[in-house]
């Protein structure tokens, strides 16, 4: 056997292990569910008697026992239409969402940029730079500035791609002059270099041979590279969930006269990230401290929202911290295995390389056209 079909062997040896471990991964996916089902209620519970008695009682006696009941009541409702979504199969749904949003968003920031980058702006041609008036330069000397060493708006329009009819007259208007390229042809060209560019990394490890993100597969993927980006992406999906109730419930509190503000739903993903500074608080609580001075005290003002999160869940339930290692140890053990099929992969790329190379040394070149030199 050669090296390359032992490449091979080594890749179907090791999709077959992911395969085998995939039913037990996801036993431990649907435990964690339905351990975070049973104790999520009791966690929104505890995060709203945190903020009804500790940081807002003045608030909560004031309310009428009509509001206080509706209140409770609306927590159990959020939370029985929240565990009818905390499945594999409806976290999953959410992951592949958030992953089209995020395709389609990426793709109109590029189209944007490769816009600006084709239309120059109005006016920017005849405005001199200031950079270039201020000082007198003397001959052979050298001039620092900010701006790019290539400004796209100086450069010539993009050409629509021309039709089958004009090909050759610009074939031959590059013969009689090939020093030159028509002006269009460069646009096109930098316009396509910054489009691979600006193109973002595409999912190579995640995307195989069927194509398609991971979570529109049937089941679990074997391929451990694209099982990571959809264990990557399940998490995501399931912090989204937990995100929404929070805003849900944050909305009830304040219709209800719990609470005076809304902490917008970017604040909370912000809060999620690590991105904001918080203050200290309870479990599932956010606190955040805002430029601005509370009526009447001179103290300054803090915003105070429920936010559930995975990590106070599991700190406050020891169920839910046990199912939670046994992931991390089979993400471990999934990681440690696209380690491998990587290393094997990128082998299997070169030989396959290398194997085509010698073919083409071997083959002949085909006789070229007289009509092409």
């Amino acid at each position: 056997m050669d090296a390359f079909q032992e490449a091979q062997r080594q890749l179907a040896a090791i999709r077959a292990d992911v395969a085998r471990g995939n039913p037990e991964l996801y036993r431990h996916l649907a435990l964690y569910l339905q351990v975070l089902r049973q104790g999520l209620l009791p966690a929104m519970q505890q995060a709203c008697f945190h903020l009804a008695t500790q940081l807002r009682p003045d608030r909560y006696c004031r309310l009428p026992a009509a509001r206080r009941h509706e209140l409770h009541r609306r927590m159990e409702d959020l939370a029985r239409r929240a565990c009818t979504l905390l499945t594999v199969e409806q976290v999953t749904a959410m992951a592949a969402q958030i992953a089209r949003v995020d395709q389609r968003e990426r793709h109109q920031d590029q189209a944007r940029m490769l816009e600006h980058l084709r239309t120059p702006e109005p006016g920017e041609e005849e405005r001199p730079s200031p950079e270039a008036s201020d000082w007198p330069r003397a001959p052979g000397s050298i001039h620092l500035a900010m701006a790019p060493p290539i400004d796209p708006r100086h450069l010539p329009q993009a050409t629509p791609p021309a039709a089958s009819d004009d090909v050759g007259d610009a074939g031959a208007a590059a013969q009689e002059h090939p020093g030159t390229e028509p002006a269009g042809g460069a646009m096109e060209a930098m316009v396509q270099a910054f489009s691979e560019a600006l193109a973002p990394e595409t999912l190579e490890d995640a995307e195989g041979p069927e194509g398609g993100v991971p979570w529109s597969d049937a089941g679990l993927p074997t391929d451990p590279t694209r099982l990571l980006t959809w264990l990557t992406g399940y998490e995501r999906a399931l912090t989204r969930r937990l995100r929404n109730l929070s805003h849900a419930l944050n909305m009830d509190c304040l219709r209800l006269g719990l609470t005076q503000g809304l902490l917008p739903v970017g604040l909370l993903d912000a809060a999620l990230q690590g991105q904001v500074e918080m203050l200290p608080a309870p479990a599932n609580l956010l606190r955040l401290q805002v430029p601005a001075e509370a009526a009447g005290s001179g103290a300054p003002l803090a915003l105070v929202a429920v936010l559930l999160r995975l990590v106070d869940l599991e700190l406050e339930d020891p169920r839910l911290r046990t199912c939670r290692q046994r992931l991390q140890q089979h993400t471990q053990e999934v990681r440690r295995m696209a380690q491998t099929y990587r290393r094997v992969q990128r082998r299997l790329r070169t030989l396959e390389a290398e194997r085509l190379w010698l073919e083409d040394n071997r083959t002949p070149a085909p006789p070229r056209d007289p009509a092409e030199s």
